[in-house]
């Protein structure tokens, strides 16, 4: 409670660097002061397939990402979450365009990716598919391949689908040994993404939660 009435006498830059450097409580107060920001621009893109409640709860997410991609010497902090809240409801309504009628079954392996296995793979963290979580799905696999070379990124899928290093090695005509140490630096390319998405889906978590 005391570091809550702290906080509500720090700047909003001040916020956001708390928020940068790891105060989760800062970035709490951030989302609840520009909550009605994101509701504001949710109304603008409220439609017959597009559940309100889902564009607000997809605009979190573009508002959280501007609180750990936000560079003060850029613009302000509220332009900025503006044109991400904004930015992230219509990648989102693109996606629900897309989609429509199609179910995606893919299961997230966040934590799988993080870990220093070869061959022997943890289970899957199964959850069902949520809008948001295919959306948030989605949205990490583009901000892998940003990350991945073509190779890499073809290379991480066969990973993905759990096929075994040997498979693999046989699907592009390299040994194992290769295909471990492409998987290793793979995984060190798209850790801060990773990371990014897990803090994302936390705090995404945290707020349904209210």
């Amino acid at each position: 409670m005391r570091l809550k009435y702290r906080l509500r006498t720090r700047t909003t830059r001040e916020l956001v660097k708390l928020a940068q450097s790891g105060v989760k409580e800062a970035a709490d107060f951030i989302v609840e002061q520009f909550y009605p920001m994101v509701v504001k621009i949710a109304g603008q893109y409220y439609g017959q397939w597009s559940d309100q409640d889902d564009l607000i709860q997809n605009g979190l997410v573009g508002l959280i990402k501007a609180i750990y991609y936000y560079k003060e010497d850029k613009s302000t902090f509220s332009t900025f979450a503006w044109k991400s809240v904004d930015s992230e409801m219509k990648s989102f309504l693109t996606y629900l365009n897309r989609r429509k009628h199609k179910i995606l079954t893919d299961s997230l392996k966040v934590d799988l990716l993080l870990e220093e296995e070869s061959e022997d793979k943890s289970p899957d963290i199964g959850y069902e598919p949520a809008l948001i979580d295919e959306y948030l799905y989605e949205d990490l696999m583009s901000a892998i391949s940003s990350v991945l070379n073509e190779d890499e990124f073809e290379l991480f899928k066969m990973y993905m689908q759990d096929e075994s290093y040997k498979e693999i090695a046989d699907r592009i005509g390299k040994n194992t040994k290769y295909v471990d140490n492409t998987i290793q630096k793979i995984k060190r390319k798209i850790k801060p993404v990773i990371e990014t998405h897990k803090m994302i889906r936390k705090i995404v978590a945290d707020i349904e939660r209210m």
